[in-house]
């Protein structure tokens, strides 16, 4: 037993209690590093419990089995004595709890450098962080993974505007003692406010006022990213974490809601059905692979870019490379998988497609190639083939397949589902888009979906059957994602007749609006995110949020005009 709650310790966050732990250091700050003492003090009073109370609690279960007459005094008091050993048992396992909980707080805390005010923010938000890394310890079932996953927490709340840990929170009580002067009563004498003039403030106040305002707004914001950013950092030396994309002065574009990835055992990296990682950081043991890339020179942000977006789709395990690739659009990546069976002549239950839901995933854990692109295309000493390809990746729409890219390692188990393209064929691909089973377009990818694009790009009218076939694939195989929601993705695949109130609902939308949908890229996806997102009821993209009762069909006969 005493083995068990040692490992138990052993697996918070990847940290240990022998004097091993890799702790991060915070010389001069306020708060200290973790120690293991006071949490190796709770473990050792929870063994010494467990190993009183679990011999005792078995001698009161045999007398109890052995006997079937009325308790005699003797079980009584050995009742009443394990009673006492099991509530201080409870107290102990209290205790351990409560030490694990402030060692993983201690743990968070020692990452505020030394002389930056992020501290004063970690002191005002030290219950609430705290609240969240005690449901991050209630709802992980893999305890190695705590630490990341409160850290991940943490910071969806500091970057939500609406979030618990959002920095206006802390600046609110400061902005409204900003804005009460100079009309503060402590500020200025009684004489001054009673005199007939006391609204009147001369332009030398005035002016003095606006400076004064402005540069701590511009402070407020200054320390508001530097907020977010000790968030980032944490994650990127959490055991695990994520190397996000983050540089407040570059304009990333909105994630769909959908990534999706095609691989198979030549893919680059690595990626399986836990784990999607660079060469990168399967090549080497430093830490090169948890530097943002948008931290890195322009020219070097080029340069990888360049290599990776031009590296062969077979065995490229370019070392320098720290970017993997996903796509928006599920027709792409479904061709990819076709046209690597092909060239690779594999069967298709070698070909994975990974799917994975963004919105469980940190802000920054994906960036679309796009906004990249135009973070370093004026690097200065880009050569001209390096800024053709660019020009063309930034102004061919035909050919944009709606790739976005993660960095260094990613861990989607959870929050993904994997399937084999042998899978979504034995589920009904076929049956529902036969195009995709024609054997002289299997050697053929980005012309082919470029074709696909065309062909369905006329109003087709939709079936029952289509319908149905759908949401068979959606059940079958993308577990733990809503059908309705992964059949409407697969029948916007083609432009499809909706019906009037439908229609009328989704169409037209203004300018800025579409502007926003042409940086999710294809125009499959494009027409899944308007249908969705508009028939949804308070804009959840999820088909069970509808507000009128129904079955899974009758959700998509509702939006999509239908013949028998």
């Amino acid at each position: 037993m005493a083995d068990q709650f040692t490992s138990l310790v052993d697996s918070v966050g990847g940290l240990c209690l022998d004097g091993g732990a890799t702790k991060p250091t915070a010389s001069g700050s306020n708060f200290s590093n973790p120690t293991h003492q006071p949490l190796a003090e709770a473990l050792r009073t929870l063994i010494q419990s467990c190993e009183a109370t679990s011999p005792h609690a078995a001698h009161v279960e045999n007398v109890m089995e052995s006997t079937h007459t009325p308790p005699s005094q003797g079980t009584v008091n050995r009742l009443v004595s394990l009673r006492r050993r099991a509530t201080a048992l409870e107290s102990a396992a209290k205790a351990f709890s409560d030490a694990t909980e402030h060692y993983i707080l201690a743990y968070i805390l020692s990452l505020a450098g030394p002389g930056t005010r992020v501290r004063k923010l970690l002191s005002h938000f030290i219950d609430d962080i705290m609240s969240i890394v005690r449901e991050a310890l209630d709802s992980t079932s893999d305890g190695g993974d705590v630490l990341r996953e409160a850290l991940e927490m943490c910071y969806a709340q500091a970057v939500d505007t609406s979030g618990v840990l959002h920095s206006d929170n802390y600046f609110v009580t400061l902005g409204e003692a900003y804005l009460a002067w100079p009309y503060d009563p402590d500020s200025e004498s009684d004489d001054y406010y009673e005199h007939e003039n006391r609204l009147d403030v001369d332009d030398v106040d005035a002016a003095a006022f606006r400076a004064r305002y402005e540069r701590r707004a511009e402070e407020k914001q200054q320390q508001g990213e530097e907020w977010i950013r000790l968030w980032v950092r944490a994650l990127g030396k959490c055991p695990g974490g994520p190397t996000l994309f983050y540089r407040p002065s570059c304009r990333l574009a909105d994630v769909p809601r959908y990534l999706f990835r095609t691989f198979d055992s030549e893919s680059s990296g690595r990626s399986d059905h836990r784990v999607v990682a660079s060469a990168q950081s399967l090549a080497t043991t430093s830490q090169r692979s948890r530097v943002d890339l948008l931290l890195r020179t322009k020219n070097e942000i080029a340069e990888m870019l360049h290599g990776h977006l031009t590296k062969t789709c077979f065995g490229g395990h370019d070392v320098a490379d720290n970017l993997m690739s996903w796509s928006s659009s599920l027709l792409f990546v479904i061709q990819y998988a076709i046209w690597r069976c092909h060239s690779l002549h594999r069967d298709p239950t070698e070909v994975e497609i990974c799917m994975i839901d963004t919105r469980k995933f940190p802000r920054g854990q994906f960036a679309r190639d796009k906004s990249l692109l135009r973070a370093c295309r004026d690097a200065p000493n880009l050569d001209e083939e390096t800024r053709r390809f660019f020009r063309f990746r930034l102004d061919h729409a035909d050919y944009d397949n709606g790739e976005y890219l993660s960095q260094g390692v990613l861990h989607h188990a959870g929050r993904s589902s994997v399937v084999s393209l042998a899978q979504l064929i034995g589920a009904g691909l076929h049956d529902l888009y036969p195009e995709f089973a024609d054997p002289s377009a299997m050697g053929l990818w980005t012309n082919r979906v470029k074709s696909l694009r065309s062909q369905w790009s006329v109003e087709h009218t939709t079936t029952q059957l289509d319908i149905q076939r759908a949401l068979e694939m959606a059940r079958a195989c993308f577990e733990g994602f809503d059908a309705p929601d992964v059949a409407l993705l697969l029948l916007s695949f083609k432009s499809r007749k909706l019906r009037a109130l439908a229609s009328q609902k989704i169409f037209p939308f203004g300018s800025g609006r579409r502007r926003k949908l042409d940086g999710f890229g294809p125009v499959e996806v494009q027409r899944y995110t308007v249908i969705a997102k508009t028939m949804m009821s308070e804009g959840e993209v999820c088909l069970h949020a509808l507000s009128w009762p129904a079955s899974d069909s009758q959700l998509l006969e509702g939006i999509y005009e239908c013949s028998e």
